[in-house]
């Protein structure tokens, strides 16, 4: 595998952190270095993802994440409509359901996700999905709604779903997780490359890693040696893949 030495870092591609965690400090400093496509949690996050998209450059994705639901009020959805209806939003997201962390709230997540849902689609939007334990849900529902750009963050559902996410042109991002997870591998395996984004889902500590974008080199790295491939090859295909998914020209 050829060295990344002459990479330029900007080049890497982050498309789901929740930037909003970070200081302002440490976001200038990231957005310097990264393509960052920032997601959010709820409507307060939403607010401050989107004033730093204003401030340094990054890539704003608003929506309610479905560990948020209970403590969301429909105001706050309202909030987050107004804020697509009025912002510069490129994207929608975190959003989508969970049935293996918060089975208890899937109800309501179904709710607050099919508002999600629609939402992507008056304003032709692209989708940044969660999806843990409800992986066939979340397809079916932003498949049959018409939503034409969605990224399934750090997939690691089943095989068979992968071919159809791929089939209908949804991306799937790839984790620093990938260095030891085995079923994130196999995703990397069976994945086109044209299909791939890299991502940090930071800030958060995984199984030793401090999740970030300083990470997004070990998910790159892995890739290339999953598909023998040269990293520079692998970079080049995120930043077109991460043009497609927002629409837009990253770099």
């Amino acid at each position: 595998m050829e060295s990344d030495s002459a990479l330029v870092p900007r080049r890497y591609i982050d498309a789901h952190c929740h930037l909003h965690e970070y200081s302002d400090d440490e976001v200038r400093k990231l957005a310097s270095s990264y393509v960052i496509i920032a997601v959010s949690d709820d409507a307060e996050s939403s607010v401050r993802t989107l004033e730093l998209a204003n401030r340094y450059g990054v890539y704003a994705c608003v929506g309610v994440h479905p560990w948020e639901v209970g403590k969301v009020s429909d105001r706050d959805l309202a909030e987050v409509e107004r804020l697509v209806s009025q912002e510069r939003v490129a994207c929608i997201g975190e959003v989508g359901l969970d049935k293996k962390f918060v089975p208890q709230t899937y109800e309501r997540q179904l709710e607050v996700f099919k508002r999600m849902v629609r939402l992507a689609v008056e304003y032709s939007l692209p989708m940044n999905l969660h999806t843990a334990g409800a992986w066939r849900d979340v397809f079916e529902l932003v498949l049959s709604a018409g939503v034409d750009r969605a990224l399934f963050h750090w997939y690691s559902g089943p095989l068979d779903l992968l071919s159809e996410i791929i089939s209908v042109g949804y991306f799937v991002s790839i984790n620093p997780a990938v260095t030891f997870q085995r079923k994130h591998q196999r995703v990397v395996k069976e994945a086109p490359l044209s299909s791939i984004l890299t991502e940090s889902d930071g800030p958060y500590k995984y199984r030793g890693l401090d999740l970030g974008p300083p990470l997004i080199k070990l998910a790159v790295e892995k890739i290339a040696e999953i598909k023998g491939i040269k990293i520079e090859d692998v970079v080049r295909a995120v930043s077109e893949n991460a043009r497609r998914f927002l629409g837009v020209n990253v770099l």
